[in-house]
């Protein structure tokens, strides 16, 4: 698979390949999302929207984290939202939806706390995206970004091919101008294998931000 194919894959996983690259994503990713789930911190209850979920290999963890959690995955990819509904058939508290974030069929304030991982570099225009994330969350909801730095990725063929890459700071200063309140960056190091099989010496980022109570006079 050449860098321009795999990139394509990272973006709406299909068919065979889709399905390697979106475990291999479970897998090697499972740093990030385990942290940004973390941030998440759910509470009884809790309305979540994860976007780009693929396949959801970590969600058993996430809906261990509070009780009577309802949460919905939101993927571009429609056959990772087939997979993801399969490998969750009979779990009530988990949907899957098809679809794109700045298109999402969902109600505005519908949602207590969002999580998104690896999929900001997408996000083109950015400020569009996060206003509808802003849309979607109810006031003083929680969102939670998880990503590799810039540092971690540009350098890699496969991030020339669609993805805006990001150190952290501009992220969080974006967050802030979409109407971002108490937004907190904090980083760790790691050393993994990358989707190409190289060892990586990478920087996650873990965004956490708030939607205010009331909206600003």
């Amino acid at each position: 698979m050449t860098p321009e194919q795999l990139a394509a894959q990272l973006r709406h996983p299909q068919g065979e390949e889709g399905n390697k690259v979106a475990d291999n994503m479970d897998d090697r990713n499972s740093p990030v999302i385990l942290a940004a789930y973390q941030a998440l911190a759910p509470a009884d209850g809790d309305r979540i929207l994860e976007i780009g979920p693929g396949s959801a290999g970590h969600l058993p963890g996430l809906l261990a984290q509070a009780s009577n959690l309802h949460y919905t995955g939101l993927d571009a990819s429609r056959d990772m939202v087939l997979r993801a509904r399969e490998r969750y058939l009979g779990e009530t508290r988990a949907a899957f939806i098809h679809g794109e974030l700045t298109q999402a069929p969902l109600a505005p304030a519908s949602m207590d706390r969002i999580v998104a991982v690896n999929v900001v570099y997408f996000w083109q225009p950015l400020p569009l995206a996060l206003n509808v994330l802003n849309l979607l969350l109810r006031p003083g909801g929680t969102l939670v970004l998880g990503l590799r730095d810039h540092n971690s990725m540009a350098n890699l063929p496969v991030f020339k091919h669609g993805f805006s890459t990001y150190h952290g700071p501009e992220l969080q200063q974006a967050l802030e101008q979409a109407g971002f309140t108490d937004t907190t960056l904090d980083t760790f190091a790691e050393d993994s294998v990358d989707v190409l099989g190289d060892t990586m010496h990478k920087r996650s980022v873990i965004l956490t931000a708030r939607k205010p109570r009331e909206a600003a006079s």
